[in-house]
């Protein structure tokens, strides 16, 4: 199974492996982008990934 480029925030504990909570947070603090495009909110994953490996999530 290869790896979408960009996920929804329902998908994210199947993609990346943490909660769509925890993602909002990390977007809060301004570690990753909430991106958006017709009114629906997406992650890109090589972002996610990049924090994750950088805070040793």
């Amino acid at each position: 199974m290869t790896t979408p480029a960009t996920f929804r925030p329902k998908q994210s504990v199947g993609v990346v492996g943490v909660s769509s909570k925890t993602l909002y947070r990390w977007a809060k603090a301004g570690y990753i982008r909430i991106y958006k495009k017709g009114g629906c909110s997406f992650f890109k994953t090589d972002e996610v990934v990049a924090h994750i490996e950088t805070a040793g999530g």
